[in-house]
């Protein structure tokens, strides 16, 4: 492409030549030719415009800035969304658990003894306390507790024929006592005649020699008569004891197997309802063997199943709440079992209160174990949030309609609300709700 060929006119101090007369007077002598110069080489043009393109890429720069600065990740409208403000106070930390009612007293009948079981009653029965269920019958309990009724009347018989022995002996041994006492006394009056006829010189010394040697036999006799008499009743008594210790060990055995007797007829032990016989009518059944269920309708508790996560924070007479129908009745752990049974523990609670006329077994229930009480803490609503991160990030508002993901700190949780340990003030509204967009979000707009 040609450039434009441009002249320019420069006026000068030269007189203007004479024109004739004949020829039109044009300004060709006042023209001088010049050679044309590009803008960017005139002087001073160069800088202004670098200037003023360093200030245009800084503008651009600063706006990306700004706008990357400022992008929102996600749009969500406000209806869509659940907004709670952290405030502080009181924190409840429980535990809500699913738990059925049964019968806190249902006693399981036994038999006593091996024989045929015949029930007076069948299973849902009505029944009162004392009210025979059921009879074994025992042929064997019945002859062995007749063989041990005559062997205690045996011994009790040869007990009291030893007492008479007894008595008959000690009375022997006393009577051959009393003759050696006799015989001494005798030795000794025999002793003194002879001491007087010998000082009269009325006897021989021989004589006299002879009745110090039957004073002396008399004494001896008499010491032995008296101590085989001790000797004698000891024994008698040993003997006695002995056969009165045999008779007390029989009457035992025999209260025992009268005991047994006795239970073959099976009482009631509380007012209620058979639950169920655990076997059919005259079959035989073993010693021990399970008879009969009796269950107690004065009595209920609720048996709740607490997830194994929570089985350490759990303790006995740990405040609980059951509610039936709406109402809040009050209650109480009274047993945790010690095993895990498909990753829960089962707990007893029972009615601490007045116990409601409706409740039936099997009967499913909702209850709330009060497991801590937290004073004044930080609090927010608890809601989905929880789950959107594991509860370690939630998003909160700012004024310009926008939420910010911001990490916190999450400590106990409630039912209805949750413990702020970290990351929020007290004022601060965050999204409680789980939404898709607040996934990967940072910043999220909020529309009206």
């Amino acid at each position: 492409m040609k450039h434009a060929r441009v002249v320019l006119v420069k006026q000068t101090d030269q007189p203007p030549k004479a024109i004739p007369r004949n020829m039109i007077r044009d300004t060709s002598g006042q023209d001088v030719e010049l050679t044309p110069t590009a803008v960017w080489a005139r002087p001073g043009v160069l800088g202004r415009v670098t200037l003023a393109l360093v200030l245009v890429l800084f503008l651009v720069w600063g706006l990306f800035s700004w706008r990357s600065s400022n992008a929102v990740d996600a749009t969500l409208p406000l209806s869509r969304v659940s907004v709670a403000a952290v405030e502080r106070g009181d924190l409840v930390r429980d535990l809500v658990v699913q738990g059925k009612v049964v019968a806190a007293n249902s006693p399981t009948l036994f038999s006593p003894a091996q024989g045929i079981v015949k029930f007076s009653v069948n299973a849902g029965d009505s029944v009162t306390m004392g009210q025979v269920l059921a009879e074994v019958d025992s042929p064997e309990l019945q002859n062995q507790l007749a063989q041990e009724n005559a062997l205690f009347n045996q011994l009790t018989v040869a007990l009291a024929r030893q007492k008479i022995q007894a008595k008959r002996q000690r009375l022997e041994n006393t009577q051959r006592a009393d003759l050696a006492r006799v015989d001494l006394a005798a030795a000794k009056r025999e002793l003194k005649r002879a001491e007087q006829s010998m000082a009269k010189h009325v006897i021989s010394q021989l004589d006299f020699e002879k009745a110090l040697d039957d004073l002396a036999r008399a004494e001896l006799e008499f010491e032995q008569a008296v101590q085989n008499a001790a000797l004698e009743n000891e024994a008698l008594a040993f003997e006695t004891q002995t056969l009165q210790l045999q008779a007390d060990q029989q009457k035992l055995q025999l209260d025992e197997l009268q005991r047994k007797v006795t239970e073959l007829k099976i009482l009631s032990p509380v007012n209620g309802t058979v639950g169920s016989l655990a076997i059919t009518q005259r079959a035989a059944v073993a010693a021990n063997a399970p008879l009969l269920t009796v269950v107690d309708l004065t009595s209920f508790e609720l048996e709740a199943a607490v997830p194994e996560n929570y089985a350490d924070n759990l303790g006995l007479a740990m405040a609980v709440e059951i509610n039936m129908g709406g109402a809040m009745l009050p209650g109480e752990i009274t047993a945790i079992a010690p095993e895990v049974i498909d990753n829960q523990v089962v707990a007893r609670v029972r009615f601490t209160g007045e116990q409601p006329l409706n409740l039936r077994q099997n009967l499913r229930l909702t209850a709330r174990v009060l497991l801590e009480n937290r004073v004044d803490v930080l609090l927010v609503k608890r809601g989905a949030f929880l789950d959107q991160d594991g509860g370690r990030f939630a998003w909160k508002l700012n004024n310009e309609q926008q939420a910010i993901k911001v990490p916190i700190t999450v400590g106990a949780l409630g039912m209805k609300q949750v413990e702020i340990v970290a990351g929020l003030e007290v004022g601060d509204q965050i999204i409680i709700s789980a939404a898709a967009q607040l996934d990967k979000a940072e910043l999220v707009a909020l529309t009206d």
